[in-house]
C-alpha cells in the first residue's frame, strides 16, 4: 500500500536537499532513514510518484528535477568514477546519478521524460580572476538567490534545466567580479551576451541577487532609452528580487500606503510578488531601499546624503568591512540611459566622496550596445558622446564599482577600442548564454537545410511553412493597386488575430492554461504620424472585417483549413486542437469581445502625448491586454510585447543590430508556439529595389551562429590556469552574411575594419596591380607566380559561357593543372598590389588563409587560358606561353579591365557551383569533397615605358622582361566556403596603439 504523500513527501524533499550539494546517494535509504515507526517508502511507490506528477507541478519531484539538473551541469565532480569520469551534459552522466542514486530502470526512464539531461552550454571567455566566490562563500550570506531561484521554480513554474542553468551562469559572472569584502580596489568590466528576448533580465536579476549575498551594497540598473522599459525592468526587479516585505517597509501611514505604486497592481493582490520572510532583516540580512520606483525614473534627492549615507555598525573599520556589510541596507536605482538623468545621479553621489570608494556597486547595462558606447572618433574629437561621458564619469567615482554589460547583439561592444582605458570595453570577460529551452529565436522562423523543396510546404518540417507570411512594400500614394495589395494584406493578418485569439480561448475553457495577454504587433515606420496612418487603416479593415456576423465567418473558417488546422496538427506540442471549425465559433466570438473591449482593437505606443491622452496606457500588469499594437521604436530593443502572436512587419533598416532589435517576435510562446503569424516584406524578385526582410534575418541568424561558434572556439584555460585567450585578444568573429547588412551603425563602427572577405563559388578578379612605371614590383609577382603558371600543363576544352540563352554552346581551350592551397596561400599573401588595393586584398587573403587551416580548402585548380588573340611569346622559366592584351583603366581607376566572361560558369563550375551549361571537362575538375577552388590566370603586355598608351604584346619583343608583364588572378572559393555561396564580411577594430592594425596580428604570411 503507497503511503499518502502527505506522510513521505517531505521526507522525499529532505532527502534531497541532503544530497544535492553532496552529490547522489541511495535515494529510497535517504527517504527511509527516520521512517522507522512508518510505512517504508518503496520503489513502487516512487514511480507512482513521478507517474502522477512532473517538475512543473509538484514540489518534491521539482527538487529532484533541480538535483538532476546541477548534477548533469558539474564540472569534474568528486562523486563521479575517477576511472571513468563522464562528460558534463551527458546521458553518460545521468546514467551515472541514476546508478548512484539506486532508481529502477523505470524510475530513470521516468525522470528523462520529464527532467531531460540539461544540455544549456554557457560560453566563457575571461581573463585569470582570485577565485573568491566559493561555494562555502554563497552559502554564508545566502537568502536573495535563493528566494529567486525558488520563486521561478515554484511561482513562475520554469523547468529545472532553466534553473540550474540561470544558477551557473550568474555564478560564472559573479566570481569574475571583484570580492566585495577585499582591501583591493579593483574594478572589472565584463559582457553577457543572451538572445533577443531570452531572458537576459532573469540573467542579471539573478547576477544582482548573488552580488547582494556576497556584499555588494549599491546596485544601478541602467535599461534602454525609453520609459516603457525602464519602468517594466523596475517593476521586473520589484515583484522578483526587492519583494514584498522591502516595498512595505516605508508604507507606515495611509497616505502612503495609498500612494503605493503597487497598491492596484493584480499580481500584487494576488500576492505574487516574492517573500523573504517577515523577520529576514531581523535576522541580520540586508533590506533593500528603492530610490526608483514603478513611475519614477531617478530624481535629484532632496536629501541625497541621507538616502545614500552608509551606516557603519563597526566605525572602527571601513564599510567594505564584512562586519559593516552584512546587515546594511542595499540601494537600487533603475534608470533610463539618459545623460541629464545620470548626471543627477552623480550628483548625489559627489558629497560622498570620501566613502565612495569604500562602497561596493555594481552597475547592470542593459541593452549596452544601444547609446553606452562612444560613437564619437577619438581621432576627430576628444569630446565622448554624453551618455558614454556619464557611465564613465560614474565607473570613475565608483572605485569598487563592477560593470556588467547585456545584449543580444553584442557586434557594437566588440568595435569599442580596448585601450582606452576610459571606455566599456569587456576587458575581463565575455560570457555567451545559451538558448534556454521553449524560446522561440530566429532559427524557429527559418529553414537551413533541406532534403528536397517539396518538404517547404509541409508545416511539420518546414518553419517557413509553418510561421511566415509575405507582404509587399509599403504602398505608394499614387498607386492604388498597392494599397488594395496592403488592405488584403492586412485583412488576413486581422483574422488570423482573431482566429489565434479563438483558439486560445479554446484552450482556456478546455483546461489547458490562462492566457491574460494577446497582442498583435504593426511595425512599419518610425515617425508617429505614419504610425497614425496605418492605425486608421487596421481600425478601417477590422471594420470592414465585421467580425461576429456570418460573413466573417466563412472567411475564418477558410483560414482554418487552409492554415491553422494544418499547423496546430503539426506543432500543438499537446495542447488542445478543436476538432472542427465549429467548435470555434464561440471562442471567436469571445476573442472578439476581448480585443475590442473599450471599443477600439488599436494601441498606438507612440510619444505623440495628443494620441496618449485619447487611449488606454499600455500596462501589461495591471490590465489583460488583447489588443492590436502599433509604432516604432518603443516596441523594440528590450521591451518585451507579452502574449504577442502575429506581427506584421515592413520596416526596412541597414544595420543588423537595429533589425534584429526589432524582431519582437522572438521569445517564450509556450501554449500557443503554434499559433504564432510573421507576415514579413518580401519583394518581388525582379523589383530593381527589392528588400526582402526575411533573408536578412536568415543573414543575421548566419552571423550570429557564426559568433557564437567562434567564441567556442576560442573559450578554455591553459593547464596553469591562464585562460586560451584574454576578451581583448579574441580574434575577428563579427561576421556579416548580407553585404547590404552592416552589423552595426556606421557611428558605432568607426574602430571597424575588415578583416576577412570571401564568396563561395563565384569568381571574382582581383586586378589592383602595381603601377605600370613599377618594373621591380611586376617583376617580383611573375617570380612569385612562376610556380603556379608551371603547373598548368595539361591542355583542355571547357564549355564557355553564353551571354544570351539562344547564343549556341562554344568551347574555349585553356592549360589546366592542380596546385596545393598551402602553397598556394603564401604566394598569394607575397604578391604586390597597388598601394591603394591592399584595403581590398589584404582580407580576401586572411579568407583563403581561414579556408586553408580549417581544412575547407586542399587545392586549386590553375586555368590559364589558350585565346585565339593571344600571341605566343618565350617567357623567362616557361617556354612559349600565350600574353594577352589588356588594357588598364583610367584614372581615377587603379585596376585593369575585368576578365572575359566566357569563363566564368567554367571555372565556377570546377569550384562546385551549379551553373546554367553542363560541362564534362569541369565536372572531371571537382573536387567531391567540396574542397577544391578555381584560379584563373592570364598574363598581360604592361610595358613600364610606354607612359600612358595601351600595350600589346607586340611592344615586348620575342623574350619579354618580367618587369613589363602584368599577371592577372580572378578567383572562385568553393561553394561550400560561405553559407547559401553569399559574400561573407568578418569584422575586427583598430587599436588606438596602432590605428589601422587588427586587434589581433595576422598569421605570419
Amino acid at each position: 500500500m503507497m503511503p499518502a504523500i502527505t506522510d513521505w513527501e517531505s521526507d522525499f524533499t529532505a532527502a534531497v536537499a541532503g544530497l544535492q550539494s553532496k552529490g547522489p546517494a541511495p535515494l529510497l535509504r535517504r527517504i527511509n532513514i527516520d521512517r522507522l515507526d512508518h510505512d517504508l517508502v518503496t520503489a513502487d511507490d516512487l514511480q507512482k510518484l513521478l507517474e502522477a506528477h512532473n517538475q512543473q507541478d509538484n514540489h518534491a519531484v521539482r527538487q529532484l528535477a533541480l538535483a538532476l539538473a546541477d548534477w548533469d551541469f558539474e564540472d569534474e565532480p568528486a562523486w563521479d568514477a575517477p576511472a571513468s569520469p563522464t562528460d558534463p551534459r551527458t546521458q553518460q552522466r545521468r546514467q551515472r546519478a541514476y546508478e548512484l542514486l539506486q532508481l529502477p530502470a523505470e524510475a530513470a526512464a521516468r525522470l528523462d521524460e520529464i527532467a531531460p539531461v540539461a544540455t544549456m552550454r554557457t560560453t566563457v571567455i575571461s581573463t585569470k580572476w582570485e577565485p573568491w566566490y566559493t561555494e562555502k562563500r554563497r552559502d554564508q550570506w545566502a537568502l536573495y538567490w535563493p528566494d529567486y531561484r525558488d520563486y521561478l521554480l515554484e511561482k513562475q513554474g520554469w523547468p529545472a534545466e532553466s534553473v540550474a542553468a540561470l544558477d551557473q551562469a550568474t555564478t560564472n559572472v559573479v566570481q569574475r567580479i571583484s570580492d566585495p569584502t577585499s582591501d583591493h580596489q579593483y574594478q572589472s568590466k565584463g559582457l553577457v551576451v543572451g538572445y533577443v528576448q531570452s531572458g537576459k533580465t532573469a540573467n542579471f536579476t539573478g547576477v544582482i541577487a548573488k552580488a547582494i549575498d556576497a556584499g555588494y551594497r549599491l546596485v544601478i540598473v541602467m535599461t534602454g532609452t525609453i520609459e516603457l522599459l525602464r519602468s517594466q525592468t523596475q517593476r521586473r526587479l520589484d515583484r522578483e528580487l526587492v519583494g514584498r516585505e522591502n516595498l512595505t517597509r516605508s508604507l507606515v501611514d495611509g497616505e502612503a500606503a495609498a500612494e503605493f505604486d503597487y497598491a492596484t497592481d493584480e499580481d500584487w493582490l494576488a500576492d505574487a510578488f516574492i517573500r523573504h520572510g517577515e523577520h529576514f532583516i531581523a535576522k541580520g540580512f540586508p533590506g533593500i531601499e528603492r530610490l526608483t520606483l514603478l513611475n519614477d525614473d531617478y530624481k535629484r534627492l532632496k536629501q541625497g546624503l541621507t538616502s545614500l549615507k552608509v551606516h557603519l555598525s563597526d566605525p572602527s573599520k571601513p564599510f567594505y568591512d564584512p562586519a559593516n556589510l552584512k546587515s546594511a541596507d542595499v540601494r537600487l536605482v533603475v534608470v533610463k540611459k539618459n545623460a541629464a538623468v545620470l548626471r543627477k545621479l552623480a550628483q548625489d553621489l559627489k558629497p560622498l566622496k570620501n566613502v565612495l570608494g569604500d562602497i561596493p556597486a555594481l552597475i547592470i547595462d542593459d541593452e549596452s550596445d544601444l547609446a553606452s558606447i562612444n560613437t564619437k572618433n577619438p581621432e576627430k574629437s576628444k569630446d565622448r558622446t554624453a551618455i558614454n561621458a556619464a557611465i564613465t564619469d560614474l565607473l570613475g567615482r565608483l572605485p569598487r564599482a563592477q560593470l556588467i554589460m547585456y545584449t543580444a547583439t553584442p557586434f557594437a561592444n566588440f568595435f569599442v577600442d580596448p585601450d582606452d582605458a576610459g571606455d566599456i570595453f569587456p576587458k575581463n570577460f565575455i560570457i555567451a548564454l545559451d538558448r534556454p529551452p521553449n524560446y522561440m529565436g530566429v532559427q524557429d522562423f527559418h529553414d537551413t537545410s533541406w532534403d528536397s523543396d517539396a518538404a517547404k510546404t509541409d508545416p511539420a518540417t518546414s518553419n517557413e511553412a509553418a510561421y511566415i507570411r509575405r507582404v509587399g512594400p509599403p504602398p505608394e500614394a499614387d498607386k492604388p493597386e498597392q494599397h488594395a495589395q496592403r488592405e488584403a494584406e492586412v485583412k488576413l493578418a486581422l483574422d488570423s488575430f482573431v482566429l489565434a485569439g479563438a483558439i486560445k480561448v479554446f484552450r482556456e475553457k478546455a483546461g489547458a492554461g490562462s492566457y491574460r495577454h494577446h497582442t498583435m504587433m504593426v511595425h512599419e515606420a518610425v515617425r508617429n504620424d505614419k504610425q497614425s496612418e496605418i492605425a486608421n487603416l487596421v481600425r478601417q479593415v477590422w471594420k470592414d472585417n465585421h467580425y461576429g456576423e456570418a460573413s466573417s465567418l466563412s472567411r475564418l473558417r477558410e483560414l482554418w483549413e487552409s492554415d491553422y488546422r494544418r499547423v496546430c496538427a503539426a506543432r500543438a506540442d499537446g495542447y488542445p486542437v478543436p476538432g472542427s471549425f465549429d467548435q470555434l465559433i464561440e471562442p471567436i466570438g469571445e476573442a472578439t469581445t476581448r480585443i475590442k473591449q473599450d471599443g477600439d482593437p488599436v494601441l498606438i505606443v507612440n510619444s505623440d502625448a495628443a494620441v496618449q491622452q485619447h487611449q488606454q496606457a499600455l500596462d501589461f500588469d495591471r490590465n489583460r491586454v488583447w489588443r492590436i499594437l502599433i509604432g516604432g521604436a518603443k516596441l523594440s530593443r528590450g521591451f518585451t510585447v507579452e502574449g504577442l502572436t502575429v506581427s506584421f512587419y515592413t520596416r526596412k533598416a541597414l544595420q543588423g543590430d537595429t533589425l534584429m532589435q526589432a524582431g519582437r517576435w522572438f521569445g517564450f510562446r509556450q501554449g500557443y508556439r503554434d499559433l504564432v503569424r510573421l507576415f514579413i516584406r518580401r519583394d518581388p524578385d525582379l523589383d530593381p529595389r527589392r528588400v526582402d526582410l526575411y533573408e536578412a534575418f536568415e543573414g543575421l541568424m548566419r552571423d550570429e551562429v557564426a559568433f557564437r561558434d567562434r567564441l567556442r572556439d576560442y573559450e578554455g584555460f591553459q593547464d596553469d590556469g591562464t585562460p586560451t585567450l584574454e576578451p581583448w585578444q579574441v580574434p575577428p568573429i563579427v561576421s556579416q552574411h548580407l553585404p547590404y547588412l552592416r552589423p552595426a551603425g556606421r557611428s558605432k563602427m568607426f574602430n571597424a575594419v575588415v578583416n576577412t572577405m570571401g564568396d563561395s563559388g563565384k569568381l571574382k578578379d582581383y586586378l589592383g596591380l602595381p603601377p605600370r612605371k613599377d618594373s621591380n614590383a611586376k617583376k617580383a609577382n611573375y617570380e612569385s607566380m612562376l610556380p603556379v603558371l608551371a603547373a598548368a600543363k595539361e591542355d583542355k576544352a571547357f564549355t564557355s559561357t553564353r551571354a544570351k540563352p539562344e547564343e549556341p554552346i562554344r568551347q574555349f581551350k585553356a592549360k589546366v593543372g592542380i596546385i596545393a592551397a598551402t602553397g598556394f596561400v603564401k604566394i598569394l599573401g607575397s604578391l604586390e598590389w597597388h598601394e591603394d588595393f591592399k584595403k581590398v586584398i589584404e582580407p580576401v587573403e586572411r579568407f583563403y588563409r581561414q579556408l586553408v587551416e580549417e581544412g575547407r580548402l586542399n587545392d586549386i585548380a590553375v586555368i590559364w587560358p589558350l585565346p585565339t588573340t593571344a600571341s605566343l611569346l618565350t617567357l623567362p622559366g616557361l617556354g612559349e606561353s600565350p600574353v594577352i592584351t589588356r588594357g588598364r583603366r583610367p584614372d581615377p581607376r587603379i585596376d585593369f579591365s575585368g576578365s572575359d566572361p566566357k569563363h566564368r560558369d567554367a571555372l565556377e563550375r570546377i569550384a562546385g557551383k551549379a551553373t546554367p551549361s553542363p560541362d564534362a571537362v569541369a565536372d572531371k575538375l571537382r573536387d567531391p569533397q567540396g574542397r577544391r577552388a578555381t584560379l584563373l590566370i592570364s598574363v598581360a603586355a604592361d610595358v613600364a615605358s610606354a607612359g600612358e598608351s595601351k600595350c600589346t604584346p607586340g611592344d615586348l619583343g620575342a623574350s619579354p622582361d618580367p618587369g613589363d608583364l602584368a599577371v592577372f588572378l580572378s578567383l572562385a572559393a568553393p561553394a561550400t566556403a560561405t553559407p547559401h555561396g553569399r559574400s561573407v564580411i568578418e569584422w575586427t577594430v583598430k587599436r588606438s596603439g596602432s590605428v589601422g592594425e587588427a586587434a589581433v596580428p595576422a598569421a605570419p604570411k
